[in-house]
C-alpha cells in the first residue's frame, strides 16, 4: 500500500480550510491599513525627494544670479542688495553679495566716485562729472561699508564652515577703520584675523593680518622732507642751494615806494633831467 493512504488522517480538509480562512480573514482586516501606511510612506518618500531637488535648484539658481551680477567687474550695489534679501540663508550667497558690495562702497570712497559709473578708459575719470562725490558723499559710503562688514562678521561668527567670510569681513572692517583713522579699531580686526587664521591653517591670511597690523605704526608719523644740506651730490652733479625768496609786506611796499619818490625828488633838485636832446642843449656855431 502507498505510503500516502497511511498519513490520511480523518479531518484534515476541515482543519486546511479552518487555516485559509483565517488568513482570508487576517488580510480582509489589515490589508488596507497596511496598504495606506505603505502609500502614505512612498507620498513622503516622493515629497522629500521633490523638495531636495527644488532646494538644489534654488542654490543653483543662486549661484548663478549672483555670477551674473558680479560679472563684466562693475556691479551694481542695488543688484547685490537684492540679491542678497532675495537668497537669504541659501549657503553663503548673501554673505558673497555683501562682501562684494563692502568693496564696491571702499572703492567708491578712495576713488571718489559714484559705484557703477563708467571711467574713461585715455583719462581715468567718470565719463559723467555727475559721478564725482563730494566729501559727505565719500563718507557716507565709508559709513554704509563699515556696516556691511559688520553685518557679515555677524552672519558668519562662530561658524566653523563659514570662518573664511568672517576673516574677510574682519579685514574690510579694518580697512574702513583705517580710513577713518581709527588704528586701535583696525588693530583689533587685524588681531583677529591673526587669531582666526591660525586656528583654521590658514598662514596666508594670517601673514597679511600682521602685515596690516605692522603698517599701522608708521601712519601717524610725521613725514619730514629733507632739505639741501641732506641731499648727496652723484658724481658730476652739484647741488645748489636755493636762497629764500623775502616776504613782502604792506609795510616795506610803502617804503620801498617812498625812498623811490625821494630819489626823484632829489634828482629834480639838483637839475638832473632823465635824458638830454639837442634841442634842449644847442650848440653855438659860427655864422659865414
Amino acid at each position: 500500500m502507498d505510503d500516502r493512504q497511511t498519513e490520511i488522517r480523518a479531518g484534515a480538509g476541515l482543519e486546511d480550510s479552518r487555516i485559509n480562512k483565517e488568513f482570508i480573514d487576517f488580510l480582509n482586516k489589515w490589508s488596507s491599513p497596511v496598504i495606506l501606511v505603505f502609500a502614505i510612506a512612498a507620498l513622503v518618500w516622493a515629497g522629500l525627494r521633490w523638495m531636495e531637488q527644488k532646494k538644489v535648484e534654488k542654490i543653483d539658481r543662486a549661484f548663478g544670479d549672483l555670477q551674473a551680477a558680479t560679472m563684466g567687474g562693475n556691479p551694481s550695489p542695488a543688484s547685490l542688495n537684492v540679491l542678497a534679501e532675495t537668497y537669504a540663508g541659501v549657503r553663503s550667497v548673501p554673505v558673497i553679495a555683501k562682501l562684494t558690495t563692502t568693496d564696491l562702497y571702499l572703492t567708491a570712497y578712495l576713488r571718489g566716485v559714484q559705484p557703477g559709473s563708467e571711467i574713461s578708459r585715455l583719462t581715468g575719470e567718470p565719463v559723467n562729472e555727475g559721478d564725482v562725490l563730494d566729501e559727505n558723499q565719500r563718507q557716507l559710503y565709508l559709513d554704509q561699508a563699515g556696516d556691511l562688514a559688520k553685518e557679515v562678521i555677524a552672519l558668519t561668527e562662530g561658524d566653523d564652515g563659514k570662518a573664511l567670510l568672517t576673516i574677510h569681513g574682519l579685514i574690510r572692517a579694518g580697512a574702513v577703520a583705517e580710513c577713518k583713522r581709527d588704528f586701535d579699531g583696525a588693530a583689533s580686526n587685524y588681531n583677529r584675523v591673526i587669531t582666526l587664521a591660525d586656528q583654521i591653517q590658514m598662514p596666508a591670511l594670517g601673514a597679511f593680518g600682521q602685515m596690516r597690523l605692522d603698517a599701522l605704526g608708521t601712519f601717524d608719523q610725521e613725514i619730514v622732507l629733507p632739505n639741501s644740506s641732506d641731499l648727496v651730490a652723484l658724481p658730476g652733479e652739484e647741488v645748489f642751494e636755493i636762497p629764500a625768496i623775502p616776504e613782502t609786506t604792506p609795510e616795506t611796499d610803502s617804503v620801498t615806494e617812498g625812498d623811490a619818490e625821494g630819489a626823484d625828488a632829489e634828482a629834480s633838485d639838483s637839475g638832473i633831467e632823465d635824458s638830454e636832446t639837442p634841442e634842449a642843449n644847442p650848440v653855438e656855431t659860427d655864422q659865414p
